[in-house]
């Protein structure tokens, strides 16, 4: 066995106890399964409809009454989440580096988004919060999440730095479901944050500020996931618009 290498079945076991947005199945992506990198605008655009068709479900209006670029915005920051929460967790419990470019989806599914993925043996990418920064940029920021946000633009109108600041939510988001399940890693993954978010393309997207009651880290974002625009929606805890009076939402 090669000592430089870790194996990924026991460590996706693992961290996929953490919730169900850290969870990548190992089992082999079957027929109509495709990497996470081959989605074209024509998948994006049918995954924006899907969002969009949830939306409407849960507010109990057309679809056509959640506009395009409020779909686009949660599909987003929803896939976000699912790619930097695993390769997050990887890295600061084990010192693994997934790669995303192994992951694959099912594009015809029913259902929210399951993840399965190829790799079986992940490079060392040591458990510090820079190394983990560092890895989260080029394989998740750069390798996935910036060509989906080009990707989306060529189907409709989304502001860039409203993604880049869905993609700050999901791992501050990431970094506190994280710490909160497993105290010993809460101030690296606090950190990854305060690193990832001060290198492009995060910059200026938001900051933390405080303590919660369970003593983590208050993330602010500086940007809105139009979730609010959504017909008996509200605003997230970490939304640029919160202010006193203003309910906050889950979203769906």
């Amino acid at each position: 066995m090669d000592s430089a290498r870790i194996e990924v079945v026991p460590v996706l076991a693992d961290i996929g106890r953490v919730n169900t947005l850290f969870a990548v199945e190992t089992e082999p992506p079957g027929a109509g399964w495709r990497p996470l990198g081959d989605a074209g605008p024509g998948t994006l655009a049918t995954e924006v409809d899907r969002v969009r068709a949830v939306l409407a479900g849960f507010a109990g209006v057309p679809v056509e009454a959640v506009e395009w670029r409020v779909g686009a915005s949660i599909f987003q920051q929803g896939l976000a989440t699912r790619l930097l929460s695993p390769v997050l967790a990887a890295a600061l419990c084990h010192g693994a580096a997934l790669r995303v470019e192994a992951f694959h989806w099912d594009p015809d599914r029913r259902g929210p988004v399951a993840l399965r993925t190829r790799q079986r043996w992940a490079e060392r990418v040591g458990t510090g919060p820079a190394e983990a920064a560092g890895h989260l940029v080029t394989t998740v920021l750069e390798g996935v999440l910036e060509p989906v946000a080009a990707g989306l633009a060529e189907v409709g109108r989304v502001a860039p730095g409203l993604l880049r600041g869905n993609t700050a939510s999901a791992l501050a988001g990431a970094a506190r479901s994280l710490g909160l399940d497993r105290p010993g890693v809460r101030g690296a993954a606090e950190e990854v944050v305060r690193l990832v978010g001060a290198r492009p393309p995060l910059v200026g997207t938001g900051s933390y500020g405080g303590l919660d009651a369970q003593g983590a880290a208050v993330f602010r974002r500086t940007t809105c996931c139009l979730y609010y625009r959504v017909p008996g929606s509200g605003y997230c805890g970490d939304c640029a618009l919160t202010a006193p009076g203003r309910g906050r939402a889950d979203r769906p």
